[in-house]
């Protein structure tokens, strides 16, 4: 009898052993080509220093997290942010800013004459709609003006998958940047 439950206790482990989850790692895709990293303008009051990235507490996990309905949501497990999300996000609004030919630059110290930014990010999920979806508000201040931008970005997946809603979600984010760049233009125009 004692074989057959050593027999069975092993055949169950060696069953559990099969069906390994493996665990994926996802960030924003980087361009191909980087841009060119011109010297900073703070003569010509184009420096922007970001002051905070806040984030919900559910985008404070590792895993990325997806919205079912208006009241269920799920941060996966296996598929997780491969570096903190706050930085990818920073280090990404860095590369937008640059790509995006408006002349800002996201500067690390803290320059008081300089243009403050601050995000919140509310939500950055997949729907079960096939959207990326991010929200939240960011605010510009100055030592002239300040703003305050609510935002609702939603992206359609090109594909199903976490690969696709990883992209969708970057490309996103590209077009916050490009949002802020062209507020804080505006209001550079506007002093």
């Amino acid at each position: 009898m004692r074989t057959v439950l050593y027999g069975g206790c092993l055949l169950l482990l060696m069953a559990c052993s099969q069906h390994a989850v493996h665990t994926q790692y996802y960030q924003f895709p980087y361009p191909e080509t980087l841009p060119e990293h011109s010297a900073p303008q703070s003569s010509s009051g184009r420096t922007l220093v970001l002051q905070s990235i806040q984030l919900a507490p559910f985008l404070q996990q590792r895993g990325i997290a997806f919205q079912h309905s208006a009241t269920e949501l799920t941060v996966a497990r296996q598929h997780l942010w491969a570096d903190d999300l706050a930085t990818q996000l920073s280090r990404h609004l860095a590369l937008n800013l640059d790509a995006s030919g408006s002349g800002w630059q996201l500067q690390p110290q803290t320059d008081k004459t300089a243009m403050q930014l601050h995000i919140r990010l509310d939500r950055m999920v997949g729907t079960a709609d096939g959207y990326a979806l991010l929200s939240g508000e960011y605010r510009l201040s100055g030592p002239q003006h300040s703003a305050r931008q609510p935002f609702l970005i939603r992206q359609p997946l090109a594909n199903d998958g976490y690969p696709a809603l990883v992209e969708a979600m970057a490309v996103g984010w590209q077009q916050l940047s490009q949002d802020i760049a062209g507020l804080l233009t505006t209001m550079a125009e506007a002093e």
